[in-house]
């Protein structure tokens, strides 16, 4: 149980699986993204909650939409990677291979590398993708994005700190 350590552990490979790592990433806790250390590499960092915002806005103006359109929240499929996404036959999100020019239209290619519960338990490897901000939700939670397989938004998340989900860095 790590949701009591006071110095908790900072990363893990999937399941402690780290051949899981070549095409996942590591699980990072909210602690790392925030380390004075730096996760990232010099002149990269983890975004803001409002960077992910501003990427949103972008998304959405740029109709990155499955469908084209500018309003909503269905752009999913235009971030997530082609590849290693559960199978699914709902329309316009990850796990389908429909609307064939939408997907990872971005470039961004997010990968469902699941996440750890605060509790140390692993979930949805292959199914979601969850990543931290560097943003602060409460003493004890981060801001973060999910996705997931047969979901076409991506929705703003908070959770503990302890938990370990994916980081994607941004250049400065």
């Amino acid at each position: 149980n790590i949701a009591g350590e006071t110095a908790p552990a900072y990363q893990w490979a999937y399941g402690g699986n780290e051949s899981n790592v070549a095409t996942y990433g590591r699980l990072y806790t909210w602690y790392a993204v925030t380390d004075s250390r730096n996760l990232c590499p010099a002149g990269w960092h983890v975004p803001t909650d409002a960077e992910w915002t501003t990427l949103e806005n972008y998304l959405l103006d740029n109709g990155y939409n499955y469908d084209g359109t500018t309003t909503g929240n269905k752009y999913a499929k235009a971030l997530a990677s082609t590849k290693f996404w559960t199978s699914s036959t709902t329309t316009g999100v990850p796990g389908n291979t429909d609307y064939s020019a939408k997907r990872n239209a971005t470039g961004f290619a997010a990968l469902p590398g699941g996440y750890r519960d605060r509790w140390g338990t692993f979930y949805y490897i292959g199914n979601a993708g969850v990543f931290w901000s560097s943003t602060q939700y409460s003493t004890t939670h981060g801001w973060g994005r999910s996705m997931y397989f047969s979901l076409s938004n991506v929705a703003p998340y908070n959770y503990y700190k302890h938990g370990g989900f994916s980081v994607r860095c941004v250049r400065d």
